[in-house]
């Protein structure tokens, strides 16, 4: 019988010669094999909190091993990371368990003299834990930039500030809450509550959005419930419910959702437009649009229809609003996919931000005079924002800006009247809006 630790090391070493996106290597990972539930969760746990911690984790096998990582091969410094973050951070591991499993590993998938070295560094790093009360927490205080990339942290040094690139690096570093959104028109907010209440679910309201709460307890239990197969709620971070408030859907509106897969922010328009409204969902990506429809099934939605179309170049029927959910590097969502960072090259923001003008200037074509379109990211990179807008801005002077002031709390709006959620401000993913209306 395969064990965990060892699909989990597999995911780690494909993750570092691949660049996968975790989720997908994930899944290969998991076919042909037979897992429960209980060994799926702790395999993505181990691996997503490994990556979320990496540049950190190897600041502590230098110290152990008193040797730089680049002198340490690549599968046995998957080995030490693995095993250093479940003596470190794991609760559920005992610290013998850790070290016992990680020699164990070592010996099996590369040799035995590397086995002996996971046992000498990983018992470094326990004596020294031991000996210097609270270390382990401070490795979070004094090297928080190690978990990031050197090139990502110097880029927002220059965009926030040091300052402001420390708290924001902090509250990446933590597991990114999961929020829910409540579909008044098919359960109250009280009957939800009181089924969850008896499955030891906690929620905490969210003040700033209706509709909106953040599970405190229990959030594993969530896709099980009946709630949720029935598509009274939906998960989705309020972030992403304010960009929705920016196109301020109304009853019987008919919007158009170009990008729009997965499809989260369709079946919240989907909702507040009603069945006199219409969504018209659309992305260039054929699977990610059979999710976005299978999707509709579960909430029994009758007014979004969906489209494979490519929004730079295919054509579309002339719309009064548009909402360009635009592909962007996702550093904003670092927090919940901490493979992001690693993946992520410098000349990435700027092919992104070339397809994301190009996606912009094509769909203005289709919007009417005195109509809008949101633009939005959830990026934080403002080559892949600002500068997208402004640029757009320049070239086509039948366009104007739409300060989001009035629309949303301050704190979620930056000083150019801008829609900039930072995630240690709104305590969200991190997200950009625009909202751009066409003149006559």
């Amino acid at each position: 019988m395969i064990s965990t630790r060892k699909i989990a090391l597999g995911i780690l070493n494909n993750f570092d010669t691949k660049k996968e996106k975790v989720p997908i290597l994930i899944k290969q990972s998991f076919k042909n094999i037979i897992l429960s539930k209980n060994e799926k969760n702790r395999i993505k746990a181990s691996v997503n909190e490994v990556i979320r911690y990496r540049g950190i984790l190897d600041f502590v096998i230098e110290k152990g091993s008193r040797r730089k990582v680049e002198f340490i091969q690549p599968k046995l410094m998957n080995v030490l990371r693995l095993g250093i973050y479940e003596l470190l951070f794991d609760d559920l591991i005992p610290d013998f368990a850790a070290i016992h499993s990680s020699v164990d590993l070592a010996k099996k998938v590369i040799n035995k003299k590397t086995g002996s070295m996971v046992n000498a560094v990983m018992r470094n790093i326990q004596r020294h834990n031991a000996k210097h009360g609270g270390w382990k927490d401070s490795l979070f205080e004094k090297n928080i930039k190690l978990a990031y990339p050197n090139w990502l942290i110097k880029k927002w040094q220059k965009q926030f500030g040091k300052y402001n690139t420390e708290k924001l690096c902090s509250f990446l570093i933590k597991k990114a809450p999961i929020y829910i959104r409540l579909d008044e028109s098919k359960i109250s907010e009280e009957s939800m509550i009181s089924n969850f209440s008896k499955i030891n679910i906690e929620l905490s309201k969210q003040s700033k959005f209706k509709n909106f709460f953040k599970v405190i307890k229990g959030k594993e239990k969530i896709f099980e419930t009946e709630i949720f197969k029935d598509g009274k709620i939906s998960i989705q971070d309020p972030a992403s419910g304010a960009v929705v408030d920016l196109i301020n859907p109304k009853k019987n509106d008919i919007i158009l959702d170009a990008c729009a897969a997965p499809g989260t922010k369709s079946l919240y328009m989907a909702q507040r437009v009603g069945l006199g409204g219409k969504i018209y969902a659309s992305d260039k990506n054929k699977k990610r649009v059979d999710s976005g429809i299978l999707d509709i099934g579960r909430h029994n939605y009758k007014n979004i229809q969906w489209s494979v179309l490519d929004a730079t170049k295919d054509k579309f029927p002339t719309y009064n609003k548009i909402l360009i959910d635009v592909p962007c590097t996702g550093t904003g969502a670092i927090g919940r996919r901490p493979d992001i960072k690693w993946r992520l090259r410098s000349q990435d923001i700027k092919k992104m931000s070339e397809l994301q003008i190009n996606i912009l200037n094509h769909m203005a074509k289709f919007l009417s005079p005195y109509g809008k379109i949101v633009y939005s990211t959830c990026s934080l990179e403002i080559e892949e924002n600002e500068d997208v807008v402004n640029k757009f801005l320049k070239q086509r002077s039948d366009f104007k800006l739409l300060v989001t002031h009035s629309l949303l709390p301050d704190q979620w709006v930056n000083s150019n009247g801008f829609m900039f959620a930072v995630p240690y401000k709104t305590k969200t993913d991190g997200l950009f809006a625009a909202v751009l209306q066409k003149k006559n």
